[in-house]
C-alpha cells in the first residue's frame, strides 16, 4: 500500500512526541540490535509496551495483536497499516505464524510477548510454548528485552527517565537451530528466551521463579 509508510511514520512521530513529553523513554543496549530482521521478545505489563518498542526503533517493526481487535474493519485496517498481525489466543495460530514470517522476510523486526498477555500484577507470567516454535521456525535471531517502568504508567505521567527497554545479548540462529524441532525443543527454547528476559530484570531469580510458577 502506497500510503502505508506515510501513515506508519505519522503515527510513530505523534507517539514519540507524546512519550517523549511524558516519560523520556530510553533504549539501553541499542548497539546489540541486529541489522537484519529479528524477533524481539519482551515482558508485557502495559498497553503502552508495543508503542514503546516501536518508537525506540529507527525502522518499522511488526507486532502481534489479539484477533478480537480486528473485528471492526476500520480498526483492523488501521492496525494492519501499522504492521500488526492478528493472532488467536489459546491455541497455535498458524496463520499468525505465516504472517510473522512474511514480515520477517520483508526485513521487519517483530515484537513478541512470550507471556501471551499483559501482566495485571506487574509480575512475570509463564510463557507460551508457541514462542519457542515461532523462534525455531523463523530462522532469525532472537533479541531478549526487558521493559522497565511501564506497569501503571498510564496513571503516572511525567515519569521522566524511568521508562526504558533493556536489550540483552542476541540469541543467535545457530543456538536456536540446536534445539530440536519438536514440542520438547519448543518448550526448552521458550525457557531459554524467558530466562534471557528475566536476566535483564532487577531481580532475575525472582522474575524467573514467577515465570515458572504455573508453567
Amino acid at each position: 500500500m502506497i500510503l502505508q509508510p506515510v501513515i506508519y511514520y505519522t503515527v510513530l512521530t505523534f507517539a514519540r512526541l507524546v512519550y517523549g513529553l511524558l516519560w523520556w523513554p530510553r533504549l539501553i543496549g541499542r548497539d546489540r540490535l541486529p541489522k537484519e530482521s529479528y524477533l524481539i521478545c519482551a515482558n508485557h505489563r502495559s498497553w503502552f509496551d508495543p508503542p514503546l518498542v516501536a518508537i525506540l526503533h529507527n525502522r518499522q517493526i511488526g507486532f502481534l495483536a489479539k484477533a478480537e481487535l480486528f473485528s471492526n474493519s476500520l480498526v483492523g485496517w488501521f492496525l494492519r497499516t501499522l504492521n500488526a498481525q492478528p493472532i488467536r489466543r489459546g491455541a497455535i495460530d498458524r496463520a499468525a505464524i505465516r504472517g510473522v514470517m512474511d514480515k520477517l522476510e520483508r526485513g521487519l523486526p517483530v515484537i513478541v510477548f512470550p507471556e501471551g498477555t499483559r501482566s495485571r500484577t506487574g509480575q512475570m507470567l509463564p510463557p507460551r510454548p508457541g514462542v519457542g516454535m515461532l523462534a525455531r521456525q523463523a530462522g532469525v535471531p532472537v533479541v531478549p528485552a526487558y521493559i522497565v517502568g511501564s506497569f501503571g504508567v498510564g496513571r503516572q505521567p511525567f515519569l521522566w527517565g524511568r521508562l526504558a527497554i533493556r536489550i540483552g545479548p542476541t540469541i543467535r540462529v545457530e543456538e536456536i537451530a540446536a534445539f530440536p524441532d519438536d514440542k520438547q525443543g519448543y518448550r526448552d527454547l521458550t525457557d531459554r528466551i524467558m530466562r534471557a528476559i528475566c536476566d535483564l530484570s532487577d531481580d532475575p531469580a525472582t522474575a524467573w521463579a514467577q515465570s515458572q510458577a504455573s508453567s
